[in-house]
């Protein structure tokens, strides 16, 4: 995980009166998600980046969904510490088209 982020969600869980383990870190950057895309499909699940916001900080790391009842972890996905990283948010402008009748 990178060090960075340890520290400053370690230093957020503590204002909380929570102990900073790196179980307890993980968890929070995982109940903390406001943003998940999809950038690619598995047999069993959708590998996609999910964003988290910590206090004032965004993080983001590898995550899955699927589409059935299973949870990826029952489909054999691992939740992989080392993709933590720090994100930055970028605009995107997207056309569409409709019909005209």
């Amino acid at each position: 995980m990178n060090e960075k982020i340890k520290e400053y969600v370690s230093a957020y869980l503590k204002k909380g009166g929570t102990n900073p383990s790196d179980e307890a870190i993980i968890e929070e950057i995982r109940d903390c998600v406001i943003w998940s895309g999809d950038f690619s499909s598995r047999r069993h699940w959708k590998d996609c980046l999910s964003v988290a916001k910590v206090g004032d900080m965004l993080i983001g790391f590898n995550d899955a969904q699927t589409t059935g009842d299973d949870s990826p972890y029952d489909k054999g996905w691992e939740f992989e510490p080392e993709s933590i990283c720090e994100v930055i948010p970028y605009e995107v402008t997207e056309i569409r088209y409709k019909r005209v009748v």
